[in-house]
């Protein structure tokens, strides 16, 4: 019998069966099918042999996956954005935007985008914890730097402003940059936010030399400003060669401001002054604070003291000497219970000595009194100073009112009816000696204003800073031409500004002329509003005023007090609280950049202006196809300064709770 002729992959079957494919075997009888997989021999049947093999479960469950299940790449949000895809993207970043203004966790972004899911049906919705994360550190805050540095390139005068902070072991250090804008007006913006492993003048100074580097703003840096301390600028006489305003002035080869920060002086010179009173005001108010702080007990017991003496109970409260307002309402709250609290004292057995020693003393409510009068003056100018756009040819004119007025009330020996009347009362009971209480009245003002004047005359070209308050356009008959020459030739002589004077002449008559036009509500505005509103009258009406912005420019760009700084750490300890320990410096300096750059504007606001943004929206889009622990970091793309932390602190706080 001649054997079975054997069977083989023919050009028909493969057109029939395309799922098969022939294996290059030594028999050339076996396949391969691509649906399972699995390899097999048509030697025997041929076509009989595929389909049998197609009635095999492994075959059948094979296909059925094949079926049902989607390709990778749906998984994914498509390569190209569509209108649907753009409208979400927008919705995702401005709740990660409002996540930052606020202060939410990260940890409840996750239940907060099921939420959104579930309530309002946005099944695509997907901005949790890790994505709102990435879209705060990696889209937001590069985006408000990008802002920043556009505004950067366009500014010609730029001042930088340092501070440290320590959080817990950590030194951190802003570099904080400040210009005008004729559209914007005054920006305090953020450079750079990181920690450094010390507070030393070459550390500093190297930090900021680095971030201006990075920027190309050395040769538009024209002031630095910081607290008054040696290592920023060598104590008061400025003779110091170990601190940054030097090194600083060194390394750009040519004449900048020092500015300190003036709050901190009449901060310190009202406590300077204090020193010099009889009783020790501070730290009567720091005993008292101690004394009742945590005991309920005694708490309670006083409280029943002011209903006998009918004095309505208030919770006395504290006092630092880092806080500068805190000593005021300190000492208010004492005075208006000090009927009751001396009754109290002094009916203790255990008394602390140095409080039952200042109870006993008649005189000590008009010291009281005296010192609070004296802050209530002082706090008011404080917080003027601590507008972070005041600049610093306004504060020339501030600090002149202030020293004025406390010349004025030394020289008349002012005092408040109530504490003449006190005053009166004491010396007819023999407790004081009326010329002696003025001449410690007298030696308190001394001190106070010789403080300041010998702190304010620190502050370099102070003097010549004069010629360029006409800025401030607080008197509109005083602004002539005569006064903008010593502007003039400030600005040549020691910053080499030169203008051109036949430009700038034409420029000041066409300004003189829409001053006269300007109304009486018009003098309501602070001096950057005024100007604010000139240049855009000359922009609607073609005016040029190049040279007339160089000096207002130069002047807003000069810091009045170290304010802004103080301000990131006020929003940095808003959003680095103990529940969220866990968060890296990357992701709170990415939230401080957001809120700083982007000026707190409102959500709503926010989300109308991004729907425009289409550039942006697309960047949003694309971090849905990646995750965050492969995605480039899109802060390198965008040449943002976003301080690089290691590898392992990336992402500390996607668990900030």
């Amino acid at each position: 019998m001649a054997p079975k002729r054997l069977c083989s992959f023919t050009d028909k079957l493969q057109n029939e069966f395309p799922f098969i494919k022939k294996v290059k075997t030594e028999n050339n009888f076996d396949v391969q099918c691509t649906v399972c997989l699995s390899t097999f021999s048509v030697s025997h049947g041929g076509k009989s042999d595929i389909t049998y093999h197609m009635k095999s479960n492994k075959h059948k469950m094979a296909q059925k996956a094949a079926l049902t299940s989607s390709k990778v790449n749906n998984f994914f949000t498509p390569l190209k954005a569509n209108d649907e895809s753009l409208k979400l993207a927008a919705k995702e970043i401005t709740l990660a935007f409002h996540t930052v203004m606020y202060n939410h966790s990260f940890n409840s972004m996750t239940c907060t985008a099921s939420l959104i899911r579930q309530i309002f049906n946005e099944k695509k919705f997907t901005c949790a914890k890790t994505k709102t994360r990435d879209l705060i550190v990696n889209i937001l805050a590069p985006f408000a730097m990008e802002n920043t540095i556009e505004g950067l390139k366009k500014a010609n005068y730029i001042s930088v402003l340092v501070d440290a902070l320590n959080h817990k072991s950590v030194k951190l250090v802003p570099v904080i940059v400040r210009y005008f804008n004729p559209e914007n007006g005054i920006k305090n913006d953020i450079l750079d936010f990181s920690n450094l492993p010390g507070e030393t003048a070459e550390l500093i100074h190297n930090k900021i030399v680095s971030v201006l580097k990075k920027i190309e703003l050395e040769e538009k840096i024209i002031s630095f400003s910081g607290d008054n301390t040696n290592t920023n600028f060598g104590g008061i006489a400025r003779k110091g060669k170990n601190n940054v305003f030097l090194k600083l002035k060194n390394t750009l080869k040519r004449n900048i401001l020092g500015l300190g920060c003036c709050a901190h002086v009449i901060h310190n010179s009202i406590q300077y002054a204090a020193d010099s009173l009889l009783i020790d005001i501070e730290i009567i108010v720091c005993k008292i604070f101690g004394y009742f702080h945590i005991y309920t007990v005694r708490f309670e017991t006083l409280k029943e003291f002011c209903s006998f003496v009918d004095v309505q109970y208030k919770e006395i409260l504290s006092h630092s000497k880092t806080r500068w307002l805190s000593l005021y309402p300190a000492i208010e709250r004492i005075i208006l219970m000090f009927s009751a609290l001396k009754s109290y004292f002094l009916s203790q057995n255990n008394c602390p000595n140095i409080l039952k020693t200042f109870f006993e003393d008649e005189t000590s409510i008009l010291w009281l009194k005296i010192l609070q009068s004296q802050l209530k003056t002082i706090n008011i100018y404080i917080k003027i100073i601590e507008n972070q756009k005041l600049c610093a040819v306004e504060l020339i004119l501030i600090m002149e009112k202030l020293t004025e007025k406390l010349k004025n009330k030394r020289d008349d020996f002012f005092l408040p009816s109530d504490i003449e009347a006190l005053l009166v009362h004491l010396e007819e009971s023999g407790d004081i000696i009326k010329s002696e209480f003025r001449k410690t009245c007298t030696k308190f003002y001394d001190l106070c204003i010789n403080y300041i004047k010998d702190w304010t005359a620190s502050n370099q070209h102070i003097p010549e800073l004069n010629s360029l308050t006409w800025v401030c356009l607080s008197k509109k008959d005083e602004i002539n031409w005569s006064n903008i020459k010593p502007s003039i030739s400030f600005l040549k002589l020691n910053f080499k500004i030169t203008l051109n004077e036949e430009e700038l002449y034409e420029q000041f008559k066409m300004f003189e002329q829409l001053l006269r036009k300007q109304t009486d509500e018009w003098q309501c505005k602070t001096s950057e509003e005024k100007w604010l509103s000139i240049f855009k009258s000359f922009t609607e009406n073609n005016i040029d005023y190049t040279m007339l912005l160089k000096i207002v420019e130069f002047a807003f760009a000069l810091p009045g007090s170290n304010a802004a700084v103080e301000r990131i750490f006020s929003l940095m300890n808003s959003c680095w609280t103990k529940s969220r320990g866990n968060l890296c410096i990357k992701s709170v300096e990415a939230s401080l950049v957001i809120k700083t750059n982007l000026e707190n504007k409102p959500c709503q606001q926010f989300y109308e202006e991004i729907t425009k943004n289409i550039d942006l929206l697309i960047r949003v889009h694309k971090t849905a196809k990646y995750s965050s622990t492969n995605q480039k970091s899109v802060t390198e793309a965008s040449g943002s300064q976003i301080s690089k932390d290691s590898e392992n602190e990336e992402f500390d706080e996607i668990d900030d709770d």
